[in-house]
Order: structure tokens, then C-alpha cells, then sequence
């Protein structure tokens, strides 16, 4: 009977441990989903300014959308890090539809 419960024992233990690991892999990978994420809303932040020569003049201004609407993207470094801001009303552009708010902060 004893070798039984022994065996019970190590079987619920090996269960524990086998879904401890699974469920660690999972939010390890949720995490970095999370940061290539954040990194594309930057990037998508940073386009919507405009090509490089342009970007320091649209910063801040509110800019016509392709398609209609409005758009006002705002990057500002700190010596904390970088605030990236967009200010979407019914922006139509290459396809997408965007109305509302995106705030990213960075810190150094």
C-alpha cells in the first residue's frame, strides 16, 4: 500500500512541475510579445511623423490623415526617458482605421 501512495505522490509532483514549466515558457513568451509590441507602436508613432527631414517640424502639429481625418503625434525626451503620444479622430490611412489615444513612456 505505502509503495502505492509513494508513487501517487511523485506522479502529482511530476504533474505540478510539468504545468509550473509550461506555464512559465508561456508567460516568458507573452513578455516578449509584449516589448516587440510596444516596439511596434513606437515605430508606427515615429512613422506617422513623416520622412527624417520632416519629423522635427510635424512634432506635436495636428496633420490630415491620407484618407480623412486627423492625426497629432508628439515624441518628447526627458531626462527620465521618452514619451511617444498619439492623437488619433477618424484617421483613414493605407488601409486603417484609427480613433483615439496611444501613450508610450520609456525610461533611460
Amino acid at each position: 500500500m505505502s509503495e502505492r501512495k509513494g508513487f501517487e505522490r511523485f506522479f502529482l509532483f511530476a504533474v505540478v512541475v510539468v504545468v509550473m514549466f509550461c506555464s512559465c515558457t508561456y508567460v516568458a513568451n507573452t513578455l516578449v510579445y509584449a516589448d516587440d509590441d510596444t516596439y511596434t507602436q513606437i515605430q508606427e508613432l515615429v512613422n506617422d511623423l513623416g520622412p527624417a527631414p520632416y519629423r522635427s517640424r510635424n512634432n506635436g502639429r495636428v496633420q490630415r490623415c491620407a484618407d480623412g481625418g486627423t492625426k497629432q503625434i508628439t515624441i518628447r525626451h526627458t531626462k527620465y526617458g521618452t514619451m511617444y503620444k498619439g492623437v488619433y479622430h477618424q484617421c483613414r490611412e493605407y488601409g486603417q482605421f484609427r480613433d483615439g489615444n496611444v501613450e508610450i513612456t520609456t525610461g533611460n
